[in-house]
């Protein structure tokens, strides 16, 4: 059983990993929310709670935080640690977690599965451990507690683990790492201290085979709130000029417009996959599936990861490795002046092609699979 969080990234990882475990023969149910993000699911499904940012009635929230999302009012905060992203979106609010695990603890108990993969997912480890199931699951370095933690916003959580006669660690980030098996989607090189109980997968999927292919296009994504729509649209502007090409923007409303001769096509919402083979450069906020994205097709990366400590930690890895450069200020001459220099200078992209040759030979979801049959075979009978 998966479980999944209130981010797109998540659900994205979740049905890699489901369809991974289905090719085995293995059943599966995705549970999952009704939050936007949760499309087309592999598997069946079981509806769980959503969380409400900052645990803030719905009504509220629903109004607030696009309209913050949409001004980029949200990338004004510093974000420290991942403790601090469970509690803005919602996922350590009392009432909601004790919500979500009360349906997950009921579906257990009637389904009995034989694992639970948590995807990042907060009230699936405390479900599984309260029913005695084996919970395994994704995690990453800038997750972990020894990286950065803010245990004050984790009382609900301790005050629910109390009531439930379970161990209540100081910070929430403890609960993740006590998981059985942590699987990480990245390699040493990128991320040198996983935690205990890591296991390095690398891509998740098996990158694509590259061919010759004229690259003619630069791409540009800023996540979801971190910075303005308009600066990223403005960003394919200033990349189109300096790059004489044409620029693909997603997260912004549609548009078409002209730029030094060239177009700058924005979406919602564009198909990567047959953008990424013909991009000369990637600019993108530092989340890891389009860190991934970008090495798997061998696209240098400009990251601009605004303040949160992940995107920060991601870019610094693109830049440690040769993959790429950071800017810190989200200024489109700043992202063009520095898409332009990975053009021009082969030596800032030197890493790419040894770290995509890391991640390719860690198995991907296939050793996830392997990983959590291995476990679960060595269970006793009546365990």
């Amino acid at each position: 059983m998966l479980a999944r969080s209130q981010m797109g990234g998540p659900w994205s990882r979740a049905q890699q990993v489901a369809r991974a475990f289905l090719s085995r023969g293995h059943e599966v149910t995705l549970a999952w929310g009704n939050d936007g993000n949760c499309v087309d699911p592999v598997a069946p499904t079981l509806e769980i709670p959503v969380p409400s940012p900052l645990g803030l009635p719905e009504a509220i929230a629903r109004h607030t935080f696009p309209l913050a999302s949409r001004l980029g009012l949200m990338g004004r905060k510093p974000v420290h640690s991942f403790e601090e992203v469970l509690w803005l979106t919602g996922a350590l609010d009392e009432r909601y977690t004790r919500a979500a695990v009360e349906v997950l603890r009921t579906h257990m108990r009637s389904w009995r599965p034989d694992v639970v993969y948590s995807e990042f997912n907060l009230a699936a480890v405390i479900a599984a451990r309260a029913e005695g199931i084996p919970c395994v699951g994704s995690g990453s370095q800038p997750t972990t507690l020894s990286y950065a933690s803010n245990p004050r916003k984790s009382s609900g959580i301790r005050r629910l683990l109390r009531e439930m006669g379970m161990p209540a660690p100081a910070s929430s980030l403890s609960i993740l790492e006590g998981m059985k098996r942590r699987f990480i989607p990245s390699c040493p090189t990128l991320e040198p201290r996983a935690g205990e109980r890591a296991i390095y997968c690398g891509f998740l999927d098996e990158p694509p085979a590259l061919t010759a292919t004229r690259r003619d296009c630069a791409l540009v994504y800023l996540g979801s709130g971190s910075v303005p729509a308009g600066v990223a649209m403005r960003a394919g502007r200033e990349l189109a000029e300096v790059l004489s090409c044409d620029v693909y923007v997603a997260g912004v409303p549609d548009a078409v417009y002209a730029a030094a001769g060239r177009e700058v096509h924005c979406a919602p919402r564009l198909n990567f996959a047959e953008l990424l083979p013909r991009a000369r450069v990637m600019v993108h906020h530092g989340g890891q599936n389009s860190m991934m994205d970008a090495l798997a097709y061998e696209v240098p990366q400009v990251v601009v990861p605004g303040r949160v400590f992940e995107r920060q930690f991601n870019a610094d890895a693109v830049e440690r490795t040769r993959c790429g450069l950071s800017v810190r200020t989200p200024k489109p001459a700043l992202i063009a002046e520095a898409a332009l220099r990975l053009v021009d200078e082969s030596a800032l992209t030197s890493g790419i092609r040894g770290v995509r040759d890391e991640l390719s030979a860690l198995g991907g979801t296939e050793r996830i699979v392997r990983e959590v049959e291995k476990l679960v075979d060595a269970r006793p009978e009546n365990d």
